[in-house]
C-alpha cells in the first residue's frame, strides 16, 4: 500500500499539481517537479505553507506572483494613468513648496486633458509633440518650465519600469530672452525713499531702505528676517530662512546661508527696525495693518506701487531693489567676489548678469585716465622745461 498523498497534492505524468482555496475560489497550480516522492513531500509543505498564510489572511497576489510566477492565475497587471502618474510625482519630489505648486499648476492646465486618463506606457513622443502644438504658451520659458513636471513624471515611470523610455525627453527646450537687471538711479532710488518717509508709514521705508541698501530677496528673504539673525553691533544680517508661500521655512532659496555686511547707509534703516519692533516681536517687519509678520507681500506691493505712480518714475517691480543695490556696488568699484557673497550669487552669475554696469565702471575708469592725461599735459604746458619731459613720459 503506498504513502499517502499529502493532501491538496497531486502528482502528474510530468508535472505536481496543487490546490488550494483562497477569496471563495479553488486555484489549481501545477509545479515543474518530477512527480518523486521528496518533490510530492516538497509540494505538500509548500501547499500547507499556503493554506496557513491564507488561514492568517497574510497570502497576497505578490506572493501568488513569486510562487508561481507564469500562472494564467495570475491578475494582469495594472499600468498606472497618467493623472495617477503625475499625484505619485508630486507626492514624492523633492523640491520646495512652492516649486511643487507650480509643478502642479503646469500639469493641471497643460498637460491633464490631454493625458489623464491614458495608461503612462501607452503615450508616445508623437503625442507629446502633439500635445505641445496644442498649447498656447504665454512664452517659451512658460513652455520649458510646464516641459519639467512632465518630464518628470515620465522619468518616475521608467524607473518603476513602467516604461522603457521618456516619451518627453527628446523634446528640447526654446530659447528665450532672458529678463535683464533694470535697475533705478542712484536719484531714482533716493527719492523713492524720501516720499516713502514722508507719505508712507515707517514700516515701509525701513524695509525698502534695506532692500535697496542690503541687496536682500525681495519679498522672500526680508520678510523672512528674525532679530536673532541680526548682529546689531557688526551690521551684519544672516540670511537663513525664506517666506515661500506664505510659510517660513529654516532653508534659503540657494540652500546656503550667507552673511550679509550692511554698509553704513544701511545703517539707519537697521536703527529704525530696532527702534519699531525689537522689543516687541521676533520678526524684523511687521505688517503695521495685521500687527504681525507680512504673509505675502501684497501691502508691500501696494505702497511700492502709490510711491512709483506719485514720482512719476517708469515702473519696475520690487525686485528691481535689489539689482539698483548691485549694480550701484560694482560701479562705484567693489570687488565682484564681494558683491556675489554679499548677494548670495556664484561670482560667475554675478559677472554675467551685471556684466553691463562692470563695462561701464571699467569705461569709466577708462574716461578718467584720458582726462587726467590732458590735464597733465596742460600742466606742462604751464610749467617751463618739463614739457617735453612729460609728453615723451606720456607716449
Amino acid at each position: 500500500m503506498g504513502r499517502e498523498l499529502p493532501k491538496g497534492v497531486r502528482p502528474r505524468k510530468a508535472d505536481i499539481q496543487i490546490w488550494f482555496m483562497w477569496n471563495g475560489r479553488r486555484y489549481f497550480e501545477a509545479l515543474p517537479w518530477a512527480p518523486a516522492q521528496a518533490n510530492i513531500e516538497r509540494a505538500g509543505d509548500l501547499r500547507a505553507e499556503i493554506a496557513q498564510r491564507i488561514r492568517y489572511r497574510a497570502f497576497t497576489w505578490e506572493d501568488y506572483r513569486q510562487h508561481f510566477p507564469g500562472s494564467p492565475n495570475l491578475p494582469e497587471a495594472k499600468v498606472p494613468l497618467f493623472q495617477e502618474m503625475a499625484q505619485l510625482f508630486l507626492d514624492g519630489v523633492e523640491v520646495s513648496k512652492a516649486t511643487r505648486s507650480e509643478y502642479r499648476k503646469a500639469l493641471n492646465r497643460y498637460w491633464m486633458p490631454t493625458f489623464a486618463l491614458k495608461q503612462i506606457d501607452q503615450i508616445r513622443t508623437s503625442e507629446v509633440r502633439a500635445a505641445i502644438k496644442e498649447v498656447d504658451f504665454p512664452s517659451n520659458k512658460t513652455r520649458n518650465n510646464a516641459l519639467i513636471p512632465l518630464r518628470g513624471v515620465f522619468e518616475l515611470a521608467m524607473e518603476d519600469e513602467l516604461i522603457p523610455a521618456n516619451p518627453a525627453a527628446k523634446v528640447k527646450n526654446l530659447k528665450h530672452q532672458k529678463p535683464v537687471p533694470d535697475p533705478f538711479s542712484a536719484d531714482e532710488r533716493d527719492a523713492i525713499l524720501e516720499h516713502i518717509r514722508q507719505h508712507e508709514n515707517p514700516v515701509y521705508w525701513v524695509y525698502f531702505g534695506l532692500a535697496f541698501h542690503a541687496g536682500l530677496r525681495k519679498p522672500s528673504e526680508l520678510t523672512a528676517l528674525m532679530w536673532p539673525s541680526v548682529d546689531l553691533r557688526s551690521l551684519r544680517l544672516r540670511v537663513e530662512r525664506k517666506n515661500s508661500r506664505g510659510t517660513v521655512e529654516d532653508e534659503t532659496k540657494t540652500g546656503v546661508i550667507r552673511d550679509v555686511i550692511l554698509p553704513e547707509s544701511a545703517s539707519t534703516f537697521i536703527q529704525e527696525a530696532k527702534r519699531l519692533t525689537y522689543l516687541q516681536h521676533k520678526w524684523v517687519f511687521i505688517n503695521p495693518t495685521t500687527g504681525d509678520r507680512f504673509i505675502t507681500g501684497k501691502a508691500l506691493n501696494a505702497a511700492w506701487r502709490r510711491t512709483l505712480k506719485k514720482l512719476g518714475i517708469r515702473h519696475r517691480d520690487m525686485r528691481q531693489t535689489r539689482h539698483t543695490c548691485a549694480t550701484q556696488w560694482l560701479m562705484a568699484g567693489m570687488n565682484p567676489y564681494f558683491v556675489a557673497k554679499q548677494l548670495g550669487h556664484s561670482v560667475t552669475m554675478t559677472l554675467t548678469v551685471y556684466s553691463k554696469w562692470l563695462d561701464q565702471q571699467g569705461d569709466q575708469a577708462e574716461i578718467a585716465k584720458a582726462n587726467q592725461e590732458g590735464k597733465e599735459e596742460k600742466c606742462a604746458e604751464n610749467v617751463p622745461g618739463i614739457k617735453k619731459a612729460v609728453i615723451n613720459v606720456l607716449k
